[in-house]
């Protein structure tokens, strides 16, 4: 299984790449052979965003979460 991690006028540091990898982990624990998981973050002026999409044998799940600040 791979993650890959980009950050859009954001820096990946390694707490927050730990952090994902910690939640994307309970999400694994639902799905048998999970093939890969691309995680994207952005930052806005007054917007954060996170995308992820888990790529499964049949299927894909895409996920968009927004935080207004």
């Amino acid at each position: 299984m791979n993650i890959h991690l980009t950050g859009h006028h954001l820096e990946i540091t390694p707490s927050l790449k730990e952090y994902i990898q910690t939640k994307l982990a309970r999400i694994f624990h639902h799905f048998d052979h999970v093939i890969d998981a691309k995680v994207t973050l952005t930052v806005n002026k007054l917007e954060h965003i996170a995308e992820a999409t888990i790529h499964l044998p049949k299927s894909d799940i895409h996920e968009i979460g927004r935080a207004h600040v």
